[in-house]
Formats: C-alpha cells, structure tokens, sequence
C-alpha cells in the first residue's frame, strides 16, 4: 500500500491566475474612474465593488485594506512608465534632468494614478515599493558619480535631489499652483541641472559633507 502523503498540495492555473489578474484590473479601474470625481476618503468599498461588478469580499481578497488599493494604482505608474519607455535606469547625474522632465510630462496623461501614488508616498511610514527602488536607484547613481565625496555626503546629496524629482513635487505644483507637468518638468529639469553642475563643481554647503 502506498503511504499516505499529507504534505499539502499548491496548485497553479494558467486560467485562474489571469482571471484574477483580471479581476484586479476591474477593480482598480472602479477606483480610478471613482477618484476621478471623488476624494479618496470618500470611496468606499462598496462602491468600488458596485462599480467593478464584484463583491466586496472579492476587493477585500485581492486588496486586504485601503493602502493595498492605492499601491495597486502606484504600481500602475511603474507599468505606464515601462510601457512609454520611461523605465530606462539612471546611469549618471547628467541623465537626471531629462528624465524628471519627461517624467512629469508622462504624469499629466495618468493624473489619478499619479495622485494615487502621492497620497501613498505622502506617509513615509508606508512608502511604495517602487519609491524606495528609485530612491535606493538614485543614491548608487550619486555615489559612483561623486566618487570625492563621502558616504554621509552621498545621502545628502540623494536625499536632495530625490525630493525634487517626486511625484510630490508634480502634485503640489500642479494642484497649488495650477502648473501642469509639462510646464513643471523643464522647471525642475532647470533645477536639478544647475543643482548638480553645483554639485559636481564641489560648492556643496561647508560642513555638510561629513
């Protein structure tokens, strides 16, 4: 007789993965459309399952609370920004400022996306995870491009430039004052290049690098 094997079994479906792909997709798209005209306070559960057609044990399922449903749109974004092309990694400081700026101009075209991944990123408690790649992207790109400077100084000089180049930065300039990404891009761009020519040319503030 054979033995009895208890070890639990997992099974994979090609189908049922893509189904609940699916799902997952109805259901952030009923978060955006309802975001669109809605603060995010003002969403409930039970309508975002009205508007994807589901139940509300179904969004619980596949988003457990509400910071899960926001880092489900964040992570829209990382998916948007590889589908333009605007994924490319960093390789130098000099890259920088092209990148913010067509980054920002991306954004316009994904607003409540966009937002979505502000609100989150607004706690640094819970950051998004694409957030702290990029972060943590940024800080090798200044050390290997700041070699004479230490490692103090290199979290400085991050921390800086990573508060520039921020979905915040999108979002208060568009909502405050009104200027749209494809204005506010340059700006930044302007910003961060002068920023570090400054940098590079060793005019960092006296007694910050160590």
């Amino acid at each position: 007789m054979p033995e009895d094997d208890t070890t639990p079994r997992t099974y994979s479906s090609p189908l049922r993965e893509r189904q609940a792909g699916a799902t997952r997709e109805l259901i952030l798209d009923a978060l955006t459309e309802l975001l669109s005209t809605h603060r995010s306070d003002e969403v409930s559960t039970k309508e975002i399952a009205a508007r994807a057609g589901v139940s509300q044990p179904t969004v619980y399922r596949h988003f457990p609370d509400r910071t899960a449903l926001i880092e489900g749109l964040a992570d829209r974004m990382t998916q948007i920004a590889e589908a333009n092309g605007d994924d490319v990694s960093i390789q130098t400081l000099d890259d920088l400022a092209a990148s913010a700026a067509k980054s920002l101009a991306l954004t316009d075209a994904h607003v409540v996306e966009a937002t979505a991944e502000a609100i989150l990123n607004a706690d640094p408690r819970r950051l998004s995870k694409g957030s702290r790649a990029r972060s943590e992207e940024l800080r090798r790109v200044v050390a290997r491009s700041l070699p004479e400077y230490d490692e103090r100084a290199h979290l400085q000089v991050t921390a800086l430039l990573r508060s520039l180049y921020s979905v915040q930065t999108w979002l208060r300039m568009r909502e405050e004052f009104g200027i749209p990404g494809v204005e506010s891009g340059p700006i930044l761009a302007w910003a961060i290049d002068t920023l570090v020519r400054e940098i590079q040319a060793g005019h960092f503030p006296a007694g910050l690098e160590s």
